[in-house]
């Protein structure tokens, strides 16, 4: 049986049952103990019940999308959450993405990266992922890299390599960030150049940039697709990722599509007075698709099946 790396250690794939395939348990990018900030997802009784909540409406596992260098992320954190609520939480090692300063601090990886060549971040997410992350004997079990819009910087597109190399010798998943959903066919290049299969790669948030034709084709090559969000207006209505879902199950990619909220501040959860929360996927955005047209069969796919065979460990 195919095993998923999680904070507890690695389970059966079948086991994370309703699965949220890029979200934010703790997060906090300014760092742990940084003043509050809308960013800052950590304060550990909230997020302790936010996770029990989603446990209470039949949520199986969570993707955690916190990765290093940021030193706001919190292994040990995660493994108590887990511990206490039964959630599945699967980790994540790899690096994020230049911020340019507004949202989060300045981080240029090109000065992070800037003595330190592809082989050794591979290696040192390689220690992540076999050994542990930030002295501890948690395992990340998934890596992440992420590009700007319309193009990579030249940190990041040190990171697709060391993360398609590092996810090439463990066998767990990549997946990204994309701004805007742009430069994803440009990512994939990247990282079936460095001998990662397509089926092994995800692309987040690639329902922001609705172009069909883009989707379809990341879908044939094999890559997986994460439309993270539904409930999120200002990135278009549902509609159109209703649509956009349609489409692809048409066109034969159903077990290719994850969906998720990334919910990495607090004006999204219900918990800091605002919303939609974690609910909204379970509880409004399956319902309508099922009300459209979709079966039970094509939901479990995005919501069950589809994330237990992408993080399973291929060795």
């Amino acid at each position: 049986m195919p095993k998923v790396r999680t904070v507890l250690g690695d389970v059966d794939a079948s086991e994370l049952g309703f699965t949220m395939a890029h979200e934010h348990v703790i997060h906090c990018p300014r760092g742990l103990f940084a003043p509050d900030n809308e960013w800052a997802l950590r304060d550990f009784g909230i997020q302790l019940q936010m996770v029990k909540d989603y446990k209470a409406i039949g949520g199986g596992t969570i993707i955690d999308a916190m990765c290093r260098p940021q030193d706001g992320r919190a292994p040990a954190l995660l493994k108590v959450i887990s511990e206490q609520t039964g959630v599945h939480i699967v980790a994540a090692t790899g690096i994020p993405f230049d911020y340019p300063g507004d949202r989060e601090p300045k981080m240029d990886l090109s000065i992070v990266w800037k003595n330190t060549d592809v082989d050794e971040i591979t290696e040192l997410y390689i220690k992540e992922i076999e050994e542990g992350m930030d002295g501890t004997d948690i395992k990340a079990g998934w890596i992440k890299a992420g590009t700007q819009y319309c193009y990579a910087t030249p940190g990041e597109i040190k990171g697709l390599k060391a993360g398609a190399r590092a996810a090439k010798a463990t066998g767990v998943a990549m997946h990204t960030h994309t701004d805007g959903g742009t430069f994803a066919l440009e990512q994939l290049e990247i990282v079936t150049k460095e001998g990662l299969p397509a089926s092994q790669f995800g692309v987040a948030h690639i329902d922001r940039n609705p172009d069909y034709w883009l989707h379809k084709e990341l879908c044939k090559a094999g890559a997986y697709l994460i439309y993270d969000g539904p409930g999120k207006v200002k990135y278009y209505p549902d509609s159109m990722r209703v649509e956009l879902l349609r489409k692809l199950v048409e066109d034969g990619f159903g077990k290719q599509i994850m969906l998720s909220n990334d919910m990495g501040k607090k004006s999204h959860h219900q918990a800091y007075g605002y919303g939609p929360g974690w609910g909204f996927i379970k509880q409004k955005f399956i319902p309508r698709l099922l009300a459209e047209g979709f079966t039970q069969e094509m939901v479990d796919d995005f919501m069950i099946h589809n994330p237990a065979r992408f993080y399973a460990l291929r060795k």
